[in-house]
């Protein structure tokens, strides 16, 4: 099976592939990503590694006969789409759009997999999410990753493309050096001055998924070769505060200071998943606690983290 994974040298990229090679010595993996000055070891893990855009004239080729495309690269957070809109739009939309016209052309049979976005897409909402919420994004990311199903639903019904979009919750790990996200956020600073900033009053909920588990996910749907748009998460909301606790809770020995910084503007104020449909159709159920994976990221920081 070839498997082309773009941003593969990123945090979930980096991710997948090691649990790829450790379930299937069958697939042969190719990286597109940008990372010029990726660790040697990262690269390693693909058959090939590719530095450049996905969507480049240059790097066509790379998807001929590509059995499953896996398209993990974009504009990854909210506030760096309220600052730059358009740059948001066009790497996530108009490049990715490049992309699907692309493999109509060089491997029309692929199986397109997206990693999208719940809280993001939804806005706003009382109670769990699921894949039958209508749509409300109030940042110009949720809008772009809301974008790019609308083209999965019309590359798919015009052009009869296999499609899928994944909506992930708060993903956090190890190889999350990298990420600005509130986990890895706080392991660096657990680590480096123990002074933890909180963004409004901390009562926001997350649902935060160890990468494992979303590997699983990703690994199930590839597997199964299905379609559609599944909603990706633990089913818990844990507020800033409640993952303030489990910090403190791997080290009572540690001394933690929480400072609070105005909230950001364009999230979500709570976020919780609805994952029945992808335990249904998949059979995915996340196994990893909270504590075990905060314990294992944190684990990966002191170690790895420069």
């Amino acid at each position: 099976m070839k498997i082309v994974i773009t941003g593969g040298l990123g945090f979930i990229g980096q991710n997948l592939a090691h649990f790829i090679r450790r379930t299937s010595n069958e697939c042969e993996l190719h990286c597109i990503d940008w990372l010029e000055d990726a660790p040697k070891a990262s690269q390693a893990l693909f058959d090939s590694s590719t530095t450049g855009c996905f969507a480049s004239d240059e790097l066509g080729d790379l998807y001929k006969d590509a059995d499953v495309v896996i398209h993990l690269a974009a504009t990854t957070t909210v506030q760096e789409s309220i600052n730059d809109p358009y740059r948001s739009f066009e790497n996530n939309v108009i490049k990715t759009q490049k992309l699907l016209d692309h493999l109509r052309d060089v491997a029309p049979n692929t199986h397109f997999v997206f990693a999208s976005t719940g809280g993001a897409i939804i806005g706003e909402h009382d109670g769990a999410i699921d894949e039958t919420i209508a749509a409300k994004p109030v940042s110009p990311y949720g809008a772009t990753k809301l974008a790019v199903e609308g083209l999965l639903s019309a590359y798919s019904g015009s052009f009869g493309m296999a499609t899928t979009a994944l909506r992930f919750s708060n993903v956090y790990g190890p190889n999350s050096a990298q990420k600005t996200s509130v986990v890895a956020e706080f392991c660096k600073a657990y680590l480096q001055t123990g002074q933890l900033q909180v963004n409004g009053d901390g009562l926001q909920t997350r649902d935060y998924i160890y990468v494992d588990d979303i590997c699983d996910a990703l690994w199930r749907v590839v597997q199964r070769r299905a379609t559609g748009t599944f909603q990706l998460g633990t089913g818990v909301g844990t507020s800033i505060l409640e993952l303030v606790s489990v910090l403190k809770s791997l080290d009572d020995t540690k001394s933690i200071e929480v400072t609070h910084a105005p909230g950001l503007q364009g999230e979500v104020k709570h976020n919780v998943c609805n994952i029945r449909h992808a335990t249904d159709t998949l059979g995915f159920r996340p196994v990893f606690s909270l504590k075990h994976g905060v314990d294992q990221t944190l684990s990966w920081f002191q170690t790895n983290a420069a």
